[in-house]
Parts: C-alpha cells; sequence; structure tokens
C-alpha cells in the first residue's frame, strides 16, 4: 500500500506534505513496489511537491523493485515539468532499470517527444540498448512515431 505522503505527492498537495514532513513522517518510505512519494509526484508531474521533497532529502536517485527512478515514471506520463526538476537536481539521467531500458526508451516506446527532446538535450546516451539489444530508436518505430523517430536520428 501507500503511505499518506504518496497519497500527497500524487494529488500535489504540498502543504500537506510539508505537515507530514514537518511531523517526522519517514520521506524515503517506499510503497508495495519499492516506490517513494517522489515516483508519485514525478508520475503525476506534481512539480511543487515533488520539489519540497527534494528540499528536504528524498534520495532522488532511488530505484523501485524495477530498477526504475522517478525520472522513469515522468518519462512514462510526459511529466516535463518534473523531469526538468529531477534533471536540475542531479538524478542519474543515464540509469537503467531491470531491463536495461532507461527513461529515453520509455519516451520513446509512448511516443512522448518532448521528453524524449528533454532527455536528449542533457546528454542521455541515445545508443544505450536494453538487455534484448533494442535502442530507443527501435522502441520509437515498433509504433512508427515518425516525430520522435526523427529526433532520435
Amino acid at each position: 500500500g501507500r503511505a499518506a505522503l504518496h497519497f500527497a505527492a500524487l494529488n500535489n498537495r504540498k502543504e500537506t506534505a510539508e505537515l507530514l514532513i514537518s511531523h517526522g513522517i519517514n520521506i524515503n518510505e517506499k510503497d508495495n513496489d519499492g516506490k517513494t512519494a517522489l515516483f508519485d509526484a514525478a508520475l503525476e508531474n506534481s512539480r511543487e511537491t515533488a520539489e519540497l521533497l527534494i528540499s528536504h532529502g528524498i534520495n532522488i536517485n532511488e530505484k523501485d523493485n524495477d530498477g526504475k527512478t522517478a525520472l522513469f515514471d515522468a518519462a512514462l506520463e510526459n511529466s516535463r515539468e518534473t523531469a526538468e526538476l529531477l534533471i536540475s537536481h542531479g538524478i542519474n539521467i543515464n540509469e537503467k532499470d531491470n531491463d536495461g531500458r532507461t527513461a529515453l526508451h520509455i519516451a520513446a516506446f509512448y511516443n512522448n517527444r518532448e521528453i524524449a527532446e528533454l532527455l536528449i538535450s542533457h546528454g542521455i546516451n541515445i545508443n544505450e540498448k536494453d538487455n534484448i539489444g533494442q535502442t530507443a530508436l527501435h522502441k520509437a518505430t515498433r509504433y512508427i512515431d515518425k516525430e520522435t523517430t526523427e529526433i532520435l536520428i
């Protein structure tokens, strides 16, 4: 299950998150999937709450049970503002999950061009291969997404 802080992050309830933190809640508590509240903030593009969590020392590079960081959730949901925040605070942009994928693989697979461009502009390795030998370009061409494919070439 999720802790109260996770729900505050999911719903971008910064004031609620502040209250919970001020009362000593474990900021790095994980849910059953191994995700912290920062993952929920990234998933819902709750930038203000993500910023609060980071300022209070949440582990920005924490990985879930699948080896993903919060940047993967931002890439999945095209949460550009939160992705920019994570990158500006030093999240490992080239982190790979248990399947060898990077956040760029996720952005390309879901045709999230804005996130793909953001990741590329910050130096993500566009030629990184996952565990089955596929790059982000392979993921983009799977659904013949011309725009995302063009930025990966």
